[in-house]
């Protein structure tokens, strides 16, 4: 190669290099192969009501199994409880706790494992994150196997919060299974 050119005897050697490249895009051009064990639907979470706290952001995490996220930055601990109303994970504003004995806690299939605990008035805690947030899979956002195959049907779902005081909050939504084209 001289003066930024190409030389012509390259030419078809540059050609050849590419031409595998052409003949694949109309290979590809018919979408992916089957493949076995894809599901047929999807399930799709939303919000439909926060709950009214000072500090609480909560947002749904899109995956094939939807999840949640939560961001609080209040100046008391809030607690959300688990699937038997038992206290589950505790928000501090700074640090996010869990309750290792929690029912909720021990059913999650994306449960880290846990290093140090924390002894405190209201029970032993766990530290999850240093940071004031958390998500994870929580079985309430799971749709029931009953509604399964039943085209675009709705199921509520609802997260319970406790803030200090003792009042208690909810997060509200519903689920919507969608079938795949």
């Amino acid at each position: 190669m001289k003066n930024g050119r190409i030389s012509k005897g390259g030419l078809p050697l540059v050609f050849f290099g590419l031409l595998p490249l052409m003949a694949s895009a109309p290979a590809g051009a018919h979408g992916a192969p089957d493949a076995e064990g894809a599901p047929s639907e999807i399930v799709q979470a939303r919000i439909t009501e926060q709950a009214n706290i000072q500090g609480l952001n909560a947002m749904i995490l899109d995956a094939p199994r939807p999840g949640i996220l939560l961001s609080y930055r209040g100046d008391t601990p809030l607690t959300v409880l688990g699937t038997q109303d038992e206290e589950f994970l505790r928000f501090t504003g700074k640090v996010v706790m869990v309750n290792p004995d929690s029912p909720s806690w021990l059913a999650l299939p994306n449960a880290p494992n846990l290093s140090g605990t924390i002894d405190d008035d209201n029970g032993k805690w766990a530290i999850l994150s240093r940071s004031a947030s958390f998500g994870w899979l929580d079985p309430r956002l799971e749709a029931m196997e009953g509604t399964h195959h039943q085209g675009e049907a709705l199921q509520n779902w609802s997260i319970t919060l406790q803030t200090a005081s003792g009042k208690t909050s909810t997060i509200d939504g519903e689920l919507r299974r969608k079938s795949l084209p």
